[in-house]
């Protein structure tokens, strides 16, 4: 598939380093630094010139892309270049946006691109999926929601131990496969003799209840629902969250230093408690009690302050500690310290771009290990050469089916399943072998 990108920042960037090897890449950016940076590490073509410039289009091939993705920091820009790409090419036209008013303007059918996708809402979904499902490192939904993928982490002091034994002797709820294995940088498609290992982190597809019942048997602490959050930001990021938690019966609070900001949270989202306040000062948070709350998620404009009170809260008592995280080489020393969840705005946004690259037969699609790993829920062809051949004879090298979708059904497969014409399958592979996967099925 031959993509342009548009914009060169975070998002842009992580859209590239997810594409650039099994598509044939074009990235437009004023900045000429950012772009000698991705021309650098990438086999990508760059081109110096505004997105909205039709010089700077026409320059990048435009009428020969497939697929056009506006991903700069700004709305108004992004709109433009979608708007000039309609005009020039009959590619499909993805377009970020941060803006609500846009986002219900392209649903009204009102702007003519095909895809439009917000980044606050995006986050605030990641946010209510790691809050959802307390011990697990990432939840993804599948099949309208009937069917999930979890990852946890294996400890011997979880639980139930199932550190040294072998996956043949882990019970397995009927409704769930274990789809992976993932130690150190190494990616496991396991079988019967493979031994679980300490700090290993196993990928599961399950039903919401078998999830449930799998993150009560590795949890290392007792797991109870999240019930009450403490936000710590109140800008759109924030306000994002709080909405969304707000409408699945959470009790939200929301703390933020600026006076306009918290007005502004307190006229908006009437369902939260508002607090205009300064989050790194203990003696508030011992005063308001917040170390009773649940969960804490810090989305400030500052990934060391966000850090901070993370950490101050569970010091309190905050079972679980979310951060949005700014610069994703953040992420994973956040995790490292204590913090439970950190999440980068702009690498979810890029994980929900990177799905509309893949065969449009795709219905859902997440990204694990730095993008080493994908799962992909996917239509079976009539003609596919793995119909009919169970699953105990490996026909799918390097990939597992954890689950089939057959109408209302849906199957949890065992070594005697095999695929039907007109199933969906949600398959868990290496990001490299996606492609060859497509062909196949």
């Amino acid at each position: 598939m031959r993509i342009l990108v548009i914009g060169a920042g975070r998002v842009g960037a992580s859209v590239v380093a997810a594409l650039h090897a099994q598509h044939d890449v074009t990235v437009i950016d004023v900045d000429g630094e950012h772009l000698n940076t991705i021309g650098a590490r990438y086999d990508v073509l760059t081109v110096v010139g505004n997105g909205t410039s039709r010089a700077a289009m026409q320059n990048a091939s435009i009428a020969s892309q497939d697929l056009v993705i506006a991903a700069t920091d700004r709305d108004e820009i992004n709109i433009v270049a979608a708007l000039q790409a309609r005009a020039l090419c009959k590619g499909r036209i993805l377009v970020r946006t941060s803006s609500a008013e846009y986002l219900s303007a392209w649903r009204a059918g009102e702007l003519p691109v095909d895809v439009m996708i917000s980044a606050e809402n995006e986050i605030a979904q990641a946010v209510s999926r790691a809050i959802g499902m307390p011990g697990a490192l990432q939840t993804d939904m599948f099949a309208d929601g009937r069917a999930e993928m979890v990852e946890f982490e294996v400890h011997a002091d979880a639980a139930e131990n199932i550190v040294g034994r072998r996956i043949a002797e882990l019970r397995v709820p009927d409704e769930s496969v274990i789809a992976s294995l993932i130690r150190a940088d190494r990616v496991l498609i396991p079988g019967g003799n493979d031994v679980v290992e300490e700090g290993d982190r196993i990928v599961l597809i399950a039903s919401p209840a078998a999830s449930r019942e799998w993150a009560l048997r590795l949890a290392r602490r007792d797991v109870e629902d999240i019930k009450e959050v403490v936000i710590v930001g109140g800008g759109t990021t924030g306000r994002t969250i709080a909405r969304t938690l707000c409408g699945q019966g959470l009790r939200v609070r929301i703390i933020d230093a600026d006076e306009a900001v918290a007005r502004i949270c307190a006229e908006e989202i009437a369902q939260a408690d508002v607090f205009c306040a300064d989050a790194t000062d203990s003696g508030f948070l011992q005063r308001e009690n917040v170390g009773r709350a649940d969960a804490v998620i810090c989305c400030t404009e500052r990934d060391e302050r966000d850090l901070l009170i993370s950490l101050l809260a569970k010091s309190l008592g905050v079972r679980v500690a979310v951060a949005v995280v700014g610069d994703p080489d953040y992420v994973p020393i956040f995790e490292r310290v204590g913090v439970d969840h950190a999440l980068n705005q702009r690498l979810v946004v890029a994980e929900e771009i990177v799905r509309f690259t893949h065969d449009p037969r795709t219905r859902g699609f997440a990204m694990l290990e730095n993008d080493r790993v994908e799962v992909l829920e996917l239509e079976i062809r009539p003609t596919s050469e793995v119909i009919g051949r169970p699953f105990r004879d490996r026909p799918l090298e390097g990939a597992i089916v954890g689950a089939i979708v057959r109408g209302p059904q849906v199957i949890f497969p065992r070594g005697n399943d095999a695929l039907q014409a007109g199933d969906s399958a949600i398959i868990l592979a290496e990001a490299h072998r996606v492609q060859g996967l497509e062909r196949t099925l």
